[in-house]
């Protein structure tokens, strides 16, 4: 039935040409197989030297430039710093300490929390003691320089 409609579109496979080939085509074919894969083993061997000297460079680099690891004694400076600078600003901004600029605040404290939370090195908190800091540091100076009072009685669009 199949040669039937194909003759009908005068298509007859029955006329393709038959021919015998060369003996020696089914080594040749194998040869270049096995020229692939050889070609292919070498070039990842090179992708994974060159990966792992990349690696290895990498650990090199970072243990010779690497930060050294803040000494908790360091860390509880800084939270006795924090704690020193949250009283002075609470004592400057009053009863308006809670509204005045404490978001970003409370959004390094969730931080900090967070890596107790999940036992963070010392190095992370004591990098999030000083963001702290310097946030407290800065709405101090802004309270002594009379921002607060001035942006109250401003409208801005």
């Amino acid at each position: 039935m199949k040669h039937e409609r194909a003759t009908a579109r005068g298509f007859d496979p029955r006329r393709l040409p038959e021919f015998a080939p060369d003996p020696a085509l089914w080594s040749r074919i194998a040869a270049a197989q096995q020229r692939r894969v050889s070609v292919r083993r070498w070039q990842r061997a090179a992708f994974g030297g060159a990966l792992a000297a990349s690696v290895a460079a990498a650990v090199l680099v970072a243990g010779r430039f690497g930060v050294a690891p803040v000494a908790p004694a360091a860390t509880a400076a800084m939270q006795d710093e924090s704690r020193t600078l949250e009283g002075e600003w609470h004592r400057l901004a009053g009863t308006r300490a809670a509204a005045l600029g404490s978001t970003r605040l409370r959004a390094i404290d969730a931080e900090l929390q967070a890596a107790y939370d999940r036992g963070a090195a010392t190095d992370e908190l004591a990098s999030l003691w000083q963001q702290r800091n310097r946030a407290l540091r800065g709405l101090i100076a802004a309270m002594q320089d009379g921002a607060y009072g001035r942006a109250s009685s401003i409208t801005q669009l």
